[in-house]
């Protein structure tokens, strides 16, 4: 196979690669991706060094710190919602597949688009009616730290609006491909069951 055609490959989504040809806004999401797992990256690193300056404070000095428990859970938080919204991008969300593998491709197609219409919808409904929420617990701040409670229940609202762009945009790719996105634990299911065939 040539390079050229390594380039035109599909992904592990079934949508194409980063090629030069591929529309905008495909390659600004994809830059959005890949913002958001380095966000991720940087939050699990806050986690693991706020946490293990705790055990060390605790067991070296006997006097831990009083706000490392704190920060870790908020950027546990953080990293749960940023990190289900880069999973959402590449369709690794856990799904069961009952109905999709026994439609045909124009059903599979129609069911994937009510499937992302409908994420979008409840993501988008569960932003705006989490708002008001969200702007009433700004004026009290953490126990520690006093950091304003909107800060915590902040990333639930983040993680909803990337994930319903994320929604969106896949919806978007699966109209325009006019295919359904190939899964790979529908593949995986079947290459699972022709071992099993050729073992009997």
């Amino acid at each position: 196979m040539t390079a050229a055609n390594d380039s035109d490959a599909p992904t592990s989504n079934g949508h194409e690669t980063d090629a030069p040809n591929a529309p905008l806004f495909v390659r600004c999401v994809r830059w959005m991706s890949l913002g958001e797992q380095s966000l991720a990256a940087l939050f699990l690193f806050v986690i693991v060094s706020t946490m293990g300056a705790q055990v060390f404070a605790r067991y070296f000095f006997g006097a831990p710190f009083s706000w490392s428990e704190e920060v870790a859970r908020l950027a546990l938080i953080w990293m749960t919602f940023i990190a289900a919204s880069f999973v959402m991008a590449e369709g690794r969300h856990i799904t069961v597949d009952v109905l999709s593998p026994r439609l045909s491709v124009r059903g599979q197609l129609r069911l994937e688009c009510l499937s992302h219409g409908i994420v979008a919808g409840a993501c988008l409904l569960l932003l705006i009616g989490g708002s008001r929420f969200v702007w009433y617990v700004g004026k009290v701040g953490s126990p520690s730290l006093g950091i304003p409670m909107s800060w915590w229940y902040g990333a639930v609202g983040v993680g909803l609006l990337l994930m319903s762009v994320h929604s969106i945009v896949n919806l978007m790719q699966v109209v325009a491909t006019g295919q359904p996105t190939a899964r790979e634990s529908i593949v995986e299911e079947e290459a699972f069951h022709l071992d099993m065939e050729h073992d009997e």
